[in-house]
């Protein structure tokens, strides 16, 4: 939509001619018309405002699309380089569990200073038998390997689904970071479409005050609709201002969301930049899809089955386990065997018969994290749905809001046209056609707010259907 150029080609030509009309005194050749050169004398102004010869040549920075926008996101946005490594420590859960049931192996040694070396002899033996050494050296290697752990079984599957939990959360953080991009993305590029129609319209409000200022000089018109010209100008001059501001913190704020500096302008979106999804038909086949498309659903339908195999855990701890055991040990000491080195193997089997109640009291949590799972579920399955119809229901309305801006639009058009002729004949006054230009820049800015309040309930929209992944690059597979 180029607004500020429709602005410019319909106020600019309803600035007030000063052509003698019926009744009036025409002006001397001392001050010609401003109607017929609005934009050239536009910058001789004495406005404390300075202004751009065009609301798209403001700058020579360079454009960013929508789609550069999210591609930047993605790439070296700050929260999500955080999600993905959390999603890297969280693959690091089924490593863990599968310790428990791989071979565990213990390596130790000492020294110890004695205070003096004893040893005897033995009758008939040749040697002395040493049973401390004054500097006694050991060392021992023992390993251990679980054979059968009940608890460990469903630990390896409960890891397993804590990195599906892991992954889906981590996906949906991603397309919600790429959403809150696109929304300031499309904000910033309403606000600077906005910003345009606010300059073009105060050019126009300059033009009034210099044709007023002229009328007012040859007793055309009373100092009154001067001070009104005047009063219009300056208000126009502090929405310019508002509006730069505006903007530019609209920037900054994309910006930061992207991680790179402020050096950039956007770019217009087009119509067809938040496509309209088609599973969003009707309403049941819209909540449908979310349920099966979003990942937050499914990372909760996934919490439920992990609190009911953390009671299965605990369940499990009231089996035995048995484990293989073995100990290789050596010293400087062979003493009375005369061997320094030994080893032995065998199999060791534990069994908690009574551990106090705490494993009845494991059960009772687990049953209840289970109802909490359950209920979290059934929770994030109906706010869904609410997103969903609320999104419809902003859509529907955005849409039809569009549409009577636009009519609006061609309506204030129609009514400028004709108080311009009427005051060309004389027959309204020029307070009547300020007034008429007015409505005309406010039904503009009404029609820039609706187009993107349209754009955005779309994103809305294909966001709570979980429709929203604008890359593709999915950080886990959504069930």
């Amino acid at each position: 939509m180029l607004l500020h150029a429709f602005l410019t080609s319909v106020l600019l030509t309803q600035a007030p001619s000063v052509a003698a009309t019926p009744g009036r005194t025409p002006p001397s050749q001392s001050a010609p018309s401003t109607t017929d050169t609005p934009m050239r004398d536009a910058a001789s102004s004495d406005s404390a405002v300075p202004m751009p010869t065009s609301g798209t040549k403001a700058t020579a920075l360079p454009l960013l699309t929508l789609q550069e926008a999210i591609a930047l996101a993605e790439k070296q946005s700050p929260s999500l380089d955080a999600a993905r490594a959390r999603l890297q420590q969280s693959k690091e859960l089924g490593n863990k569990a599968w310790s428990g049931y791989l071979p565990s192996v213990t390596a130790s040694g000492s020294y110890i200073r004695n205070p003096k070396e004893l040893s005897f002899a033995l009758p008939g033996a040749p040697d002395p038998v040493t049973l401390q050494k004054q500097d006694q050296l050991s060392g021992q290697i023992s390993a251990r390997q679980a054979l059968i752990v009940p608890t460990l079984w469903p630990a390896i599957k409960n890891a397993y689904l804590g990195e599906k939990v892991a992954g889906l959360t981590a996906e949906n953080s991603r397309r919600e970071i790429l959403f809150s991009v696109a929304q300031a993305y499309l904000g910033a590029a309403s606000l600077r479409e906005a910003m345009a129609v606010q300059e073009q319209l105060l050019e126009v409000r300059r033009g009034f005050e210099r044709d007023a200022q002229n009328r007012f000089d040859v007793g055309d018109v009373e100092r009154l609709a001067l001070l009104r010209a005047t009063l219009d100008r300056k208000q126009a001059e502090q929405e310019v201002v508002r509006s730069r501001n505006a903007y530019a913190t609209a920037k900054s704020s994309l910006a930061a969301l992207l991680a790179r500096p402020v050096d950039f302008d956007v770019a217009p979106p087009q119509e067809t930049a938040v496509p309209l999804p088609a599973e969003t038909g009707d309403v049941a086949s819209a909540e449908k899809t979310a349920l099966d498309r979003r990942p937050d659903a499914s990372a909760a339908r996934l919490n439920v089955d992990l609190a009911r195999g953390g009671r299965k855990q605990v369940l499990f701890e009231y089996l035995p386990n048995l484990h293989a055991t073995g100990n290789v040990s050596t010293s400087n000491t062979a003493g009375l065997t005369g061997v320094a080195s030994t080893w032995t193997a065998g199999l060791a089997l534990s069994w908690n018969l009574f551990d106090g109640g705490l494993r009845e009291a494991n059960l009772r949590e687990s049953s209840g994290k289970i109802a909490e799972a359950s209920a979290n579920l059934r929770g994030t399955e109906e706010k869904i749905r609410d997103e969903v119809r609320k999104a419809r229901s902003e859509l529907e309305s955005a849409e039809v809001n569009l549409s009577t801006a636009e009519e609006r639009v061609k309506l204030a058009w129609e009514s400028a046209r004709l108080a311009k002729q009427s005051f060309d004949a004389g027959a309204t006054t020029y307070l009547q056609v300020t007034d008429v230009n007015a409505t005309l820049a406010s039904a503009q800015m009404s029609a820039v707010t609706e187009a993107l309040n349209v754009q955005l309930s779309r994103l809305a929209l294909a966001r709570a259907t979980g429709l929203f992944d604008p890359t593709g690059n999915s950080l886990a597979p959504v069930p």
